[in-house]
């Protein structure tokens, strides 16, 4: 794979090229930036495969790269110092991040994936696709991702997270039913996943295995534990979808939640 580099600090370039010389050797550095300007003259020059794209750099952002080189369509591995928000946006386009300082092991993971996308192997979207959504989630002025991408056994496919009505835990995979809509998408990812995902969109857990969005709600029954449907603590009615059971555990902060404007 024939990669680029871009990093406003010259210890961080150095350090991942070295890394990638001793413990990667099917991977080229054809060239090396240290901002967003130089980074997109050496992108358009030497069109690579892979860009290892730091995020936070002077004047403008690894996400204004993106934007400017949306015709390239290259693989890009993000590298940044924690940061929820970027790690958020970037994870709900199912492209891949390293975390500063870099482990090897995560770096050798992100390029397995790399590798098989760029073979064109399994059931990946475009990366193109996965772009293009990165920047409209950034565009939009919200500070928060607007689309997320569901890995599926066809792919990865994208929607609305304010369609979202329901997440239902089915071991390490989870169900997710949509406002209006018939269809549901049986995700690969836990329900724990989702919920620290959607912490800051209005979702509220009301059972070990039930996730919902107060924005489609429409009512809470209070139900027996030998109510085969309802949980020990009720259950709630949400747009297209199941009844879904509100615990006993659960059923109080429920109640403190929606006793509130949301």
């Amino acid at each position: 794979m024939r990669a680029i580099i871009i990093d406003d600090e010259e210890k961080g370039r150095k350090l991942l090229r070295n890394l990638l010389a001793d413990y990667c050797n099917d991977v080229e550095v054809v060239a090396m930036a240290e901002s967003v300007r130089t980074g997109v003259k050496v992108v358009r020059e030497f069109r690579p495969d892979l860009i290892f794209l730091d995020i936070v750099m002077p004047n403008e952002d690894g996400f204004d790269l993106v934007h400017q080189i949306a015709d390239v369509h290259p693989e890009i591995i993000f590298t940044t110092a924690y940061d929820e928000y970027a790690i958020r946006a970037i994870r709900a386009c199912a492209l891949d991040y390293l975390l500063k300082p870099i482990d090897v092991e995560d770096l050798q993971t992100a390029l397995e994936k790399a590798r098989s996308k760029l073979a064109g192997k399994g059931t990946d979207i475009p990366r193109d696709v996965r772009l293009t959504t990165l920047i409209e989630n950034m565009q939009d002025g919200n500070k928060r991702p607007q689309k997320i991408g569901f890995p599926t056994a066809q792919g990865v496919v994208f929607y609305q997270i304010k369609d979202i009505s329901v997440c239902k835990a089915e071991g390490n995979y989870t169900t997710v039913y949509f406002q209006n809509r018939e269809k549901i998408e049986l995700v690969s990812k836990t329900l724990k996943e989702f919920e620290e995902f959607l912490a800051d969109y209005n979702f509220i857990r009301t059972h070990r295995s039930y996730l919902i969005n107060l924005t489609h709600l429409k009512e809470y029954r209070r139900g027996g534990p030998n109510n085969d449907t309802d949980g020990e603590g009720g259950c709630v009615v949400v747009a297209n979808s199941p009844r879904v059971p509100v615990s006993r555990d659960k059923r109080k902060a429920l109640l403190e939640r929606i006793s509130k404007p949301f």
